[in-house]
């Protein structure tokens, strides 16, 4: 149990390096959508690979870990508050629809492209 925990502790401590980087790279708010549209990309690949795979390590590394620390919902969610206290409602439309039409269709493409692969 206590090697699950350490393989997400590091999986989430590079991801969210990564997506600290990726957010000073990127100009406000599209640094987190970006994030959680890669985030959703590769959760989608992830999942598919790990289809009926019995060593779970990797996994923990990856999805929880990982994918846990680089995409964020709360930072997400940061950014539509700022947004709606700006009132920069064009933006906060975009921001809002983009990033979750965009994932879902991410997150639904690698998955199936990941099987196809795989097969």
């Amino acid at each position: 149990m206590i090697d699950s925990f350490l393989l997400v502790a590091a999986g989430g401590a590079v991801g969210s390096m990564l997506r600290f980087a990726i957010g000073n790279l990127v100009s406000f708010p599209y640094g987190t959508m970006a994030v959680n549209i890669l985030g959703a990309f590769f959760a989608g690949a992830v999942i598919a690979f790990f289809i009926n795979k019995v060593d779970a390590k990797f996994y923990f590394l990856l999805m929880p870990g990982f994918l846990g620390g680089f995409t964020t919902f709360s930072a997400f969610s940061v950014d539509v508050l700022k947004l709606w206290t700006q009132q920069n409602l064009g933006v906060l439309f975009f921001y809002l629809v983009g990033t979750l039409l965009f994932s879902l269709l991410c997150v639904w493409l690698s998955y199936k492209v990941t099987l196809w692969y795989l097969s």
